[in-house]
């Protein structure tokens, strides 16, 4: 999938150069090239935008923001964009890192320089996708009342108790379900970042907020981010868990 592109700047030139190569990689689509940032807004109003490539100064100061202004809006107001700021002084570096944006090139362009910066946007855009595809993913499982559409973003953990399963969400909902066993969900739900944590329980990982160890009581638990409650876990369990956290997500630490 292409990313959907922008490019801000009032001269003509400069947006063709730019274009010329950044099309070397052949990931993105041209959606608009826009001569200043009041115009880019109301773009954005109508069409589905990706990248924003911008010159810090796209025009005269009296027809335009400056593009660092333009990154620092869209950084609270729609992260899922990603904007390059461009320039011919590295005090425009400076305000491109003040303003949160994905990145800086100085003009004229190097050609080295922009293809990596390209990468790094395709990187970045790609767990995007995934985050959303992840986000919007469900499984259908069947309960009492027939079947039922289960958001595994809403999803907690997983609990059998009094020999059947239940699912419990996020928001503290319980949906009770009907002729699975623990084996049978774990193997449905292992590819979507799930863990059976214990004979009972399988939890959402990316739900684990605190993973705590009392080694002179042996006693194991998983909190959750939202939510209170706990569940135990073995030992073994214990330290599986933190060895898959910690693939995952590098800044945790043993």
């Amino acid at each position: 999938m292409n990313m959907k592109l922008v490019i801000v700047d009032s001269n003509e030139q400069i947006r063709d150069e730019l274009w010329s190569l950044l099309a070397l990689d052949r990931c993105f689509e041209l959606v608009g090239t826009i001569g200043n940032t009041v115009e880019m807004m109301d773009f954005l109003d109508a069409h589905d935008v990706d990248v924003i490539f911008i010159n810090n100064q796209p025009d005269e100061a009296e027809k335009t923001s400056q593009g660092s202004y333009i990154s620092a809006v869209l950084s609270t107001e729609r992260p899922d964009i990603q904007v390059v700021i461009y320039g011919s002084s590295r005090a425009d570096a400076y305000e491109a890192c003040r303003a949160m944006s994905s990145g800086f090139l100085l003009y004229p362009f190097d050609i080295l320089d922009t293809r990596q910066m390209v990468a790094r946007l395709r990187y970045n855009f790609e767990l995007l996708r995934l985050k959303r595809e992840s986000e919007g993913s469900g499984i259908m499982v069947k309960t009492r009342m027939g079947y039922h559409l289960v958001r595994l973003s809403d999803i907690l953990f997983i609990e059998r108790i009094n020999r059947r399963c239940r699912i419990v969400t996020e928001d503290g909902s319980e949906i009770e379900l009907m002729g699975y066993t623990v084996a049978e969900l774990e193997s449905m739900l292992e590819p979507y970042s799930f863990f059976r944590c214990h004979q009972s329980f399988i939890v959402n990982l990316r739900k684990v907020s605190v993973i705590d160890a009392d080694n002179e009581s042996k006693r194991y638990v998983i909190r959750f981010k939202k939510t209170g409650g706990e569940i135990s876990i073995s030992r073994e369990k214990y330290t599986e868990i933190v060895d898959i956290l910690r693939e995952k997500y590098a800044k945790l630490r043993p």
